[in-house]
Order: structure tokens, then C-alpha cells, then sequence
């Protein structure tokens, strides 16, 4: 897809819209109570501490990540910006050399992820350098898995799949991991008809997720208090 004015104007207009979103909205809580503790010390996280704040991803994912968080002095907001704004280049490239259907679908994924799950944006990152040599979409799950951490650090990565609605974000990398996939290396000339049968999938999922949410909720509320 050649590089033209409206995709330019997108991808701006997109990283405004990201940027305004993150410096109004909540910080989410995770980022505040478990990444940035999780990010905070490298000695200990090479070497198990069962009072350290493992986040469960692997050594790769420190890599990218720890010179982020250190460069903002650990503020989870200004850590959600700095991913936005190298986000902005990622966009360009994915519209560039995976084409317009895989750019649709990093946009979608990247922007729920970015916006509910920050810490998997560099995930998506070398799913979508796949163009480049296969070797980012064999990275790609090995940065996921805590891989180079611990061996007992493993059994967090069991909890965190199946905690809340933790599936979703696994399921989202793994969805654009396939479309990327099957775009280089297996049916390029249906990838439009992949995204959006996956695009219904993902409605049903997160249309689900949502109500069972609210509904949770709702009980909570209608609990008596003592």
C-alpha cells in the first residue's frame, strides 16, 4: 500500500486521538500495582525472589521495556505515551509493507491493546516486523512466555491466562500473530475474508466479556452491606 496523504492524516489523527485518551482517562491499575514494580529491579528478576513482583514475560520484553519505564522515571502515563507515540512509526510500517487489510487489524488490536493492555504494544511490535525476517514471529511468543526469567516464574504465566479477562489479551495477540502469518507465509489472497470472520469472532468475545462485566458488577452492587 503505497504511502499517501490520507493514510499520513490516519495515522495522525489516530495517535491524537490515543494520546488525548491516555492523558484523561485512569491509568489502569495493573500498571500502577504490578508492571512498574515488576519493571523496578533486574537483579532480582534474574535471579528468583518470591517477594518480587514477577510479570510473567520474557526477557526480550524486559529488554524493550525497562529502558521505556527508566527514561519516564516509572510513571505509568508517561510510559502509555511513549508507547503511542513509537506506536505512530509501527503504523507507517505495517500500512507499508503488510497492507491495508493487516494494518486494519494492527489499528483495531493495538488500539484496544494500548489502551487496556499497554504492556503487550511491544509484543505487537515484533509480530508486525515479521516482514523483515520470520525470526520477530518466533520472537514474538518467546517475549510473551518468561522465557530467560526463573523457572518458577512459569507458573505465574498459568494464572495470569486464566485471571478476569486476561484470555482476551492473549487471544488478541495470538489473532494478529495468525493474520500476519497466514499474510507472509500462508494464504495472502484471503487474508480480507481471515480478518473479518475473525473480526465476528472477536465481537461476540468481547460483547460477552462486557456484559458478563456489567453483570458482575451489578451484583456487587445489590450485595447487602454489613
Amino acid at each position: 500500500m503505497a504511502l499517501t496523504w490520507e493514510i499520513v492524516g490516519l495515522i495522525i489523527a489516530l495517535t491524537a486521538f490515543r494520546l488525548v485518551w491516555i492523558l484523561k482517562r485512569s491509568v489502569p491499575k495493573d500498571i500502577t500495582f504490578y508492571i512498574l514494580p515488576g519493571l523496578s529491579n533486574l537483579r532480582k528478576l534474574l535471579r528468583y525472589d518470591p517477594g518480587f513482583s514477577y510479570v510473567p514475560y520474557g526477557l526480550i520484553w524486559y529488554i524493550i521495556n525497562v529502558p521505556i519505564v527508566r527514561a519516564v522515571r516509572y510513571s505509568g502515563r508517561l510510559w502509555m505515551v511513549v508507547l503511542a507515540l513509537i506506536d505512530f512509526a509501527f503504523l507507517w510500517y505495517t500500512s507499508q509493507f503488510l497492507g491495508l487489510v493487516v494494518f486494519i487489524a494492527f489499528v483495531l488490536i493495538g488500539t484496544f491493546q494500548l489502551f487496556r493492555a499497554p504492556w503487550n504494544a511491544s509484543i505487537n511490535w515484533l509480530i508486525v516486523l515479521a516482514p523483515i525476517s520470520w525470526i520477530f514471529l518466533a520472537l514474538a511468543p518467546v517475549a510473551k512466555l518468561p522465557v530467560g526469567l526463573p523457572v518458577q516464574v512459569w507458573r505465574y504465566t498459568e494464572r495470569a491466562i486464566g485471571h478476569q479477562h486476561n484470555y482476551i489479551y492473549y487471544g488478541l495477540l495470538g489473532t494478529l500473530w495468525l493474520v500476519v502469518f497466514n499474510q507472509l507465509y500462508f494464504l495472502p489472497g484471503i487474508e480480507s475474508s481471515i480478518v473479518v470472520g475473525l473480526g465476528i469472532v472477536w465481537c461476540f468475545i468481547l460483547g460477552y466479556a462486557y456484559f458478563e462485566r456489567r453483570t458482575r458488577r451489578r451484583k456487587l452492587a445489590a450485595k447487602p452491606t454489613a
